[in-house]
């Protein structure tokens, strides 16, 4: 994965512009699912615990398939795992129109959840592939920048496609949504076809992974940036419910600022990477890191015009750092980057997956405020870790 065909940097516009859209397709439905939680308790009587379940099981099935995914992607190519991937997303999605129950839901969502790894794995090595170091911060970050904009999508059309047939037409559009991005994979170059690397199986992967300080501290800093990303994401609109009364449908509309604060952030924090770190993404991560950490305590501020702010700046914090995390452990992987990526990414999608429900049963607990003031932790503690990275060499653990 370290060098680029010629056919891939030829079309090297095209692969990005169709990992983006896919991305953001498959993203519209993942994201789309707390623009909908109000909507979903409501119908369900839900407490918050089980709304964070539900939200959570989408993560779940994604867990499942992360390695298969990167052996499938090394094997098979970037252009039919990402088609195959996104068209799993759409198929689901319009099967759980007809989930009679939150349980049968929740697993409807952990099945759609299964195609979501194509846009993560075989979208990052793609445009990994095509771009150098010198702009491959700034392109990952624009790829990387369809997860908050297929979420800023989802926060406008699904609640209101929601207040007036249902949450049920809302699913159908993201099922027709995701079919768009399997669809625009077909314009993906035949070049973009994987290198037939085939890896030695997942014992001895996951072994090399171990070995790897750098990869492992780069692993834990994204798990815990995680935490903070989906408790945002999550329970922003119901904080807005509950402590400010405001309607579900205007609740909604927080996660538009969070969204678009998302889509900024990726594209900036890669664009400062690129030209004013000279390529090294540690510095700018710690910053990130530190941000997110000042910008989600300050939710507990009793203003309402404050929180819809920081809705805003907790998005580019919060969210922005995602693009640097692949490709920060994708120069540092190599040759082998996909497969690392995927397992890497299982340690994220576990928090993903827990994230939700631990911090709603926290907020029962103790209440939104002090539960916000508490996402400091994970933030100064993935600080710590990438400063650590940056201070490190590349380099296995003795064995």
């Amino acid at each position: 994965m370290s060098s680029s065909p010629p056919a891939i940097r030829a079309s090297r516009w095209r692969v990005l512009t169709v990992a983006t859209w896919q991305q953001a397709a498959l993203t519209f439905v993942r994201f789309g699912i707390p623009a909908l939680a109000p909507f979903l308790r409501s119908d369900f009587g839900l407490s918050l615990g089980e709304v964070g379940t539900v939200i959570g099981a989408f993560n779940l099935g994604a867990l499942l398939v992360f390695y298969p995914t990167g052996r499938a992607t090394e094997r098979l190519g970037e252009r039919l795992v990402m088609g195959v991937g996104a068209a799993a997303v759409a198929f689901a999605c319009a099967l759980l129109v007809l989930s009679p129950s939150w349980v049968l839901l929740a697993l409807g969502l952990a099945l759609a959840g299964v195609g979501f790894p194509s846009s993560q794995i075989a979208g990052s090595r793609a445009v990994y592939r095509a771009f150098d170091r010198r702009g491959r911060g700034l392109a990952m970050g624009v790829r990387q920048a369809g997860l908050p904009l297929g979420g800023l999508l989802a926060a406008v059309a699904l609640p209101w496609l929601a207040s007036r047939w249902g949450w049920r037409s809302a699913m159908l559009a993201g099922a027709a949504v995701a079919l768009s991005g399997s669809l625009l994979c077909a314009l993906l170059p035949a070049p973009g076809r994987g290198d037939g690397r085939t890896a030695p199986g997942l014992a001895r992967d996951l072994a090399s992974f171990l070995r790897r300080r750098d990869l492992l501290g780069i692993t834990g800093m994204a798990t815990l940036l995680v935490v903070g990303q989906f408790s945002l994401m999550s329970y922003l609109p119901l904080y807005l419910v509950d402590d400010f009364r405001v309607s579900k449908s205007t609740a909604a509309l927080s996660l538009i600022g969070v969204q678009i604060g998302g889509v900024v952030g990726r594209l900036a924090w890669g664009w400062v990477s690129d030209r004013f770190a000279a390529g090294r993404r540690t510095g700018t991560l710690i910053v990130i890191s530190l941000a997110g950490g000042l910008c989600v305590s300050a939710l507990s501020t009793g203003s309402l015009a404050a929180v819809f702010l920081l809705a805003l700046a907790g998005g580019a914090t919060l969210q922005g750092w995602n693009g640097l995390y692949v490709t920060l452990l994708a120069e540092r992987a190599g040759a082998a980057a996909a497969t690392m990526l995927s397992l890497s990414m299982m340690s994220l999608y576990v928090a993903a997956m827990f994230a939700p429900p631990a911090f709603g049963a926290l907020i029962e607990a103790l209440g939104y405020r002090p539960a916000w003031i508490l996402l400091v932790v994970p933030q100064l503690l993935a600080a710590l870790l990438v400063w650590s990275v940056r201070r490190g060499r590349p380099g296995s653990l003795p064995v």
